[in-house]
C-alpha cells in the first residue's frame, strides 16, 4: 500500500536507467505529425493541379471530367504521401496524418475564398466610388 520513498539513487546507479527505460517504454506517441502533415497536403495539391492541367490542357477534355481527375489526382496524392510518410516513421497514426492534411486543405480554401470575396467586394466598391 505504501511504498518505499527512502531509497536514494546515485547518478552512478546502473538500475536507474532500466527504471527510465522502462517508464519511456509506456509512452504512446502515436498522435500526428506536422512534418508529414504539411507534406502530405502539398503533395494532394500538386497531385490536383497536375491533374488538372493534363486532362483540361494537355488531353482537351471536358472541364467537369477533368475536375473529377484533379480530385481524383488530389485524394490520390494525399493519401498515398500521408500513408507512405507514416510508414516510413513507424508511427501508428497515420489516419490522423491524412485527416489533418484534409483539414489543412480545407482550411486553405476557405481561406482562399474569403480573400477572394473580399477582393472582389473591395474591386467593386473602387470601380463603383472611385470615378
Amino acid at each position: 500500500m505504501f511504498r518505499d520513498s527512502s531509497a536514494r539513487y546515485s547518478p552512478d546507479d546502473s538500475n536507474r536507467a532500466v527504471l527510465q527505460d522502462d517508464a519511456d517504454l509506456g509512452f504512446d506517441n502515436s498522435g500526428p505529425s506536422l512534418p508529414i502533415i504539411l507534406i502530405s497536403a502539398a503533395f494532394g495539391i500538386a497531385g490536383g493541379v497536375i491533374g488538372l492541367y493534363v486532362t483540361y490542357t494537355v488531353l482537351g477534355w471536358e472541364l467537369p471530367a477533368s475536375v473529377f481527375v484533379a480530385v481524383l489526382c488530389a485524394s490520390v496524392g494525399l493519401g498515398v504521401s500521408g500513408a507512405g510518410l507514416t510508414a516510413l516513421t513507424g508511427t501508428r497514426a497515420a489516419v490522423a496524418n491524412i485527416v489533418m492534411s484534409c483539414g489543412l486543405i480545407m482550411i486553405s480554401l476557405v481561406f482562399l475564398g474569403l480573400c477572394m470575396v473580399v477582393g472582389a467586394l473591395a474591386a467593386t466598391v473602387i470601380v463603383i466610388y472611385g470615378g
